[in-house]
């Protein structure tokens, strides 16, 4: 398929979703997906992205990783600034 083939393939793609009112089945959906593998970088060049599936551990390794920044960077800080408070609030109480 070439180039121009692929992009008016999308165009057309995205057209029939946009004139579309009605909700389309899953079939449907899946049907009409657009699978980008290109990438274009800083700096101008484009990778390809390879087809390449996460095996489980991997998946949970990567979510791991990414709740340990998310949580050192946010809930820490909001517990190192807040939690004094809830706690003076709770031990004043009793």
């Amino acid at each position: 398929m070439s180039e121009q083939e692929s992009i008016k393939q999308t165009l057309d793609v995205i057209r029939k979703a946009l004139e579309d009112e009605d909700s389309p089945n899953i079939q449907e959906i899946n049907d009409n997906i657009l699978i980008l593998n290109k990438k274009v970088k800083d700096d101008g060049t484009i990778d390809l992205i390879e087809d390449t599936k996460l095996s489980k551990s991997e998946t949970t390794m990567i979510l791991n990783k990414k709740l340990d920044q998310v949580f050192e960077k946010y809930l820490t800080k909001w517990l190192d600034k807040k939690a004094p408070s809830y706690l003076d609030k709770y031990f004043n109480k009793k």
